[in-house]
């Protein structure tokens, strides 16, 4: 556990795994437990299935393209909102636990704006996130926005921003907490260590599909990052087994 001390962890959580008090709970425990051994978190959360109950609820139409959210002013003044009280109750339950939390003002994110998606940009740059975290295990919070180079609000893929923060911080590990074992075989079987010249090759075989296909490349483009893990989220304390047991619980993500 040692090792570990003063490391900086990057947490994705997707906003599936943000549904319930009780899994809101389990995440800020595990966050009390990295900084009394000395490690600071930083968290990139989502919320695409609240956002998506939202949406319906006003009667707000959306497309996907390629898997992707189209998003117009009026969906991103939506999601602002439901991305807010995500931030908000994950802050009160981590400060509830001990630790400093910090919501990370949209400000410190810009992007480069992807026209055929609307408001929706691609993450450039990442500031001022060291002042912090190195004092009193201050936890900061990242919500999916950042401005483009136009002063317009656009949202930003979760785990774009993940890897863009954690490449920020030169992280020792970004951690992508999703709803399956990580990665899987063809045979369903996880697989505990994955490199780019297998992850490339699965890939083309069909092995890694569907929302993990981006997600894979989006770690394996990352240069700066020491490791990156693919775990599921929804068992409880699962980052802890993780890190602190020899074999892990999710898949383990290298270039070479």
């Amino acid at each position: 556990m040692k090792q570990f001390r003063d490391k900086v962890f990057v947490l994705k959580y997707g906003g599936d795994l943000l549904e319930s008090e009780e899994s809101i709970e389990d995440i800020a425990k595990d966050i009390d437990m990295l900084c009394s051994l000395g490690i600071h978190p930083v968290i990139v959360h989502g919320g695409g299935p609240q956002l998506d109950r939202e949406l319906t609820k006003k009667g707000i139409k959306f497309k996907k393209i390629e898997g992707m959210r189209f998003y117009t002013p009026e969906i991103i003044e939506v999601a602002q909102k439901v991305f807010g009280k995500i931030g908000r109750d994950l802050r009160k339950k981590i400060e509830d636990n001990g630790p400093n939390p910090k919501i990370i003002p949209v400000e410190n994110v810009r992007v480069k704006r992807i026209e055929h998606l609307g408001y929706v940009g691609k993450v450039i740059t990442v500031n001022k996130l060291f002042s912090y975290i190195m004092s009193d295990c201050t936890v900061p919070i990242l919500s999916l926005f950042g401005w483009d180079e136009s002063g317009h609000l656009c949202n930003v893929n979760a785990d774009d921003l993940a890897v863009a923060v954690a490449e920020e911080l030169k992280a020792e590990k970004l951690i992508i907490h999703t709803s399956v074992d990580g990665v899987l075989d063809g045979k369903g079987k996880r697989i505990t260590h994955l490199d780019l010249k297998t992850s490339e090759k699965m890939i083309k075989d069909g092995h890694i599909k569907g929302g993990m296909i981006p997600k894979v490349i989006h770690c394996l483009q990352s240069e700066k990052v020491g490791k990156i893990h693919i775990i599921n989220g929804t068992i409880p304390h699962a980052l802890l087994y993780e890190i602190f047991t020899e074999e892990g619980i999710g898949t383990e993500i290298v270039r070479t």
